[in-house]
């Protein structure tokens, strides 16, 4: 018997794999942008598809072969030089495979030719995270406007929980996303799952909106690859966890990659906290300097991690939405939602240049030269009444830099004085003490706000300099830059003025 239903069960695999489906076509370059490979149009050679697994090579015809997996999608590896016909939200163009195929299936590829940018810039956008309209609109009136004045060398990423649970609103944020003047490429997060489906289901409505949870691009002369690393452990539980496809989907794409090109990788979930990164780690082994670009923590944070022959710089970008939409409104009815760090809602700005890069922290909202917060303690009766700063002397900078890290070297001058070295403390942020205090105090929230959760919690981000005695009194102006290494740099200047001592 047991010998009989051996034989029947290998039988079923043999004839499950006789008829399994395949997906075939060619990718072509759609001359009149119609999508459609018609008559007199040129098949494109050398061009990558994958099934969110293997990937292949287009033959001089343009053509490919591959394997149908259910739950994945069929794309290109997109060339420098290339874009595909359709969706300004380019990874919506990928062909999402849902359902079980009985037969095969034909799907051509509509490739455009775009310039090659070896200069671009990259709109890195950390957590939109829209529950509801209300919350659409806040981003529409704050977040949009910016990104609406991209230029033509400008590239959108959204770092994934684009909504907050409310996959209904994914049809409206893709077209508000559809009028953003630069490509948009997006991310997938863990509040954007089918969180009652199975593991590998998950990511469903996501992949129906926006194509591919999982893929790879190339812009210049960074290659990107984009994973998602959200591994779901029941209806709500997650871990950062890369899967066996996804580690797989890699190792073959690098092979493609070469060694003098810039490797980005990005995901929801930071690289530092995803539990076997060291297997992703070992596939970059000889790479030298990769960047990972990662959002889900909602304050603004910057991670080494050290492989044999590669160094992963990671930038967790902080959210777009701050402390997820909460706080006092300001003027414009809109929250504060003042991230944990002291960070303000952000995304970053990331202007490549071949295969380096500069990193700019871009406070919503704010001017672009807002990159850090400057604070004169002493100036400020409040000070005095909170319990997180009340201890720390008058006459103390303190300086939130958006972005800074333990790397990052901060200096101030005072009255275009000597440039003197700034130290970094584990302090709670100033803006957050405040905000913190009115919330113990019963102020916040007022009527119409919903509080913000500010804890006392160390930033990150933030030096401290006691200021020489000859500038305790009177008017001044601070300057201040931050730099490091790994190409972060950034400004900041404020004036003070002390009240006489009688």
């Amino acid at each position: 018997m047991k010998k009989y239903c051996f034989v029947l069960s290998l039988l079923l695999v043999v004839v499950l794999h006789a008829y399994a489906a395949n997906v075939s076509g060619v990718v072509f370059l759609d001359s009149n942008g119609n999508g459609i490979f018609d008559r007199g149009e040129k098949g494109l050679r050398g061009v990558l598809v994958s099934n969110g697994d293997t990937i292949v090579v287009t033959d001089r015809h343009g053509r490919y072969q591959l394997p149908f997996i259910t739950g994945s999608s069929v794309m290109p590896i997109l060339p420098s030089d290339y874009t595909l016909s359709g969706s300004k939200v380019v990874n919506s163009n990928f062909y999402y495979m849902g359902e079980r195929l009985a037969e095969d299936k034909t799907i051509d590829i509509p490739l455009q030719r775009k310039k090659a940018n070896n200069r671009f810039l990259l709109n890195a956008v950390g957590d939109v995270q829209v529950g509801n309209y209300q919350e659409l609109d806040y981003a529409t009136r704050t977040l949009w406007p910016e990104l609406l004045k991209s230029s033509d060398t400008s590239v959108n990423l959204f770092l994934g929980d684009l909504v907050n649970n409310n996959l209904a609103i994914y049809q409206d944020l893709h077209a508000l996303m559809e009028h953003l003047p630069a490509p948009t490429w997006t991310v997938l997060g863990n509040h954007d799952r089918n969180v009652d489906s199975v593991r590998w289901r998950q990511h469903r409505t996501y992949s129906e909106v926006f194509g591919s949870d999982m893929y790879a691009f190339n812009e210049g002369k960074v290659h990107f690859i984009i994973l998602n690393n959200v591994y779901g452990k029941g209806p709500r539980a997650y871990e950062g966890f890369f899967s066996e496809q996804q580690l797989n989907f890699v190792r073959q794409d690098l092979k493609y990659v070469p060694h003098d090109r810039l490797v980005v990788l990005s995901m929801h979930i930071p690289f530092a906290f995803t539990k076997n990164r060291h297997d992703l780690l070992n596939l970059l082994k000889g790479r030298g300097h990769v960047l990972a670009i990662t959002g889900h923590l909602h304050q603004v944070g910057r991670f080494f991690q050290q492989g044999d022959g590669v160094t992963v710089h990671e930038l967790g970008a902080g959210a777009s939405c701050g402390f997820w939409w909460v706080g006092e409104k300001d003027g414009d009815g809109i929250p504060t939602a003042l991230q944990q760090g002291g960070t303000p809602r952000n995304y970053f700005v990331v202007e490549f240049n071949n295969t380096s890069y500069q990193l700019r922290c871009k406070a919503i909202g704010k001017d672009a030269d807002r990159q850090m917060t400057i604070h004169v303690t002493g100036i400020d009766s409040l000070d005095t009444h909170l319990r997180d700063l009340k201890d720390i002397p008058s006459a103390t900078l303190m300086l939130t830099v958006y972005g800074g890290c333990d790397s990052t070297q901060v200096r101030c001058r005072i009255d275009k004085g000597e440039w003197m070295l700034c130290e970094k403390k584990n302090l709670v942020d100033p803006n957050v003490a405040r905000a913190r205090e009115q919330n113990l105090q019963k102020i916040f929230p007022t009527p119409f706000n919903r509080m913000n959760p500010l804890r006392k919690r160390e930033s990150h981000q933030l030096w401290t300099l006691r200021m020489p005695e000859r500038y305790q009194r009177g008017a001044h102006v601070v300057e201040v830059e931050a730099h490091d290494a790994y190409g972060f740099h950034a400004t900041g200047v404020r004036s003070f003025c002390f009240q006489p001592t009688e």
